[in-house]
């Protein structure tokens, strides 16, 4: 969810959400075939007003795996708690991304002539959103504006499921009897609680970037016990929860002009 507020906050050339673009050719599915008919959109609608373009649409990373799946959480869960000290302790070098095509072009221009291309580029996109993925906006504000009332739309829907009510109430008392906090039973703050509390404890441990993996080492051994159990107080919450995060931010994203994930 909170990558979708990350991308979908903003356009590519905004935000530099999936401006790392490689070219794909043939396969993928409906989403890749709209980003396709989008780029060669943008492509012509920039051409009219005198900039170059080059086409470009990324292939998204998938996993077969059920991201809702007990035994493949728990032994996440096992090694990495809720993922905030294990990025120290076991940190993961830099991701190798593949060049944006048209970066070398924007580069190439002097601070006026950028601001136009960027200007241009923002209001091709725009065209291109209309015209392929139907939607009603005049602007990137009013883009984003519209995605973030569809943000607030999806954690309503989250957060009034009467299932995920019913699964969150027995959660969170489970949590509070093995002595874990729990400042409210809504099912997003139940979904986010373990990330929310070990990151204010980083927070307080020291400033990002500071604090040593041994010193760290620790504190993932007490967030892995308060995250193993989360899942065990959990194991039904999750299993309704996070198939429906999925379902209702893959097809926000799709109608934003964004790839499956």
């Amino acid at each position: 969810m909170r990558v979708l507020v990350r991308c979908l906050l903003g356009l590519a050339v905004l935000t530099g959400c999936g401006a790392n673009a490689v070219p794909v050719a043939g396969g993928g599915n409906a989403s890749m075939d709209k980003a396709r008919e989008r780029e060669n959109v943008i492509a012509t609608c920039m051409k009219q007003k005198g900039f170059s373009y080059t086409p470009s649409v990324s292939r998204p990373k998938q996993s077969d795996a059920n991201p809702a799946d007990y035994a493949a959480m728990k032994a996440d869960r096992s090694k990495n708690g809720f993922g905030v000290f294990s990025a120290i302790v076991y940190p993961k070098p830099p991701g190798t991304r593949a060049p944006d095509a048209n970066q070398a072009t924007i580069d190439s221009l002097s601070g006026a002539e950028r601001d136009a291309y960027l200007k241009t580029l923002n209001e091709c996109r725009v065209t291109a959103l209309r015209q392929v993925n139907g939607l009603k906006v005049t602007s990137v504000a009013d883009y984003q504006d519209q995605m973030s009332t569809e943000i607030e739309n999806i954690d309503k829907e989250l957060d009034g499921d009467s299932e995920l009510l019913e699964l969150a109430a027995p959660f969170a008392e489970c949590l509070k009897s093995e002595g874990e906090r729990v400042t409210s039973a809504k099912p997003l703050a139940l979904s986010a609680r373990g990330m929310d509390v070990w990151g204010r404890q980083a927070d307080r441990l020291g400033k990002a970037g500071t604090v040593t993996a041994e010193a760290a080492r620790p504190y993932l051994a007490k967030e892995i016990r308060s995250a193993l159990v989360d899942l065990e107080c959990g194991k039904d919450f999750y299993a309704a929860f996070i198939p429906l995060q999925k379902r209702l931010t893959n097809e926000a994203r799709v109608k934003y002009g964004f790839q499956e994930q």
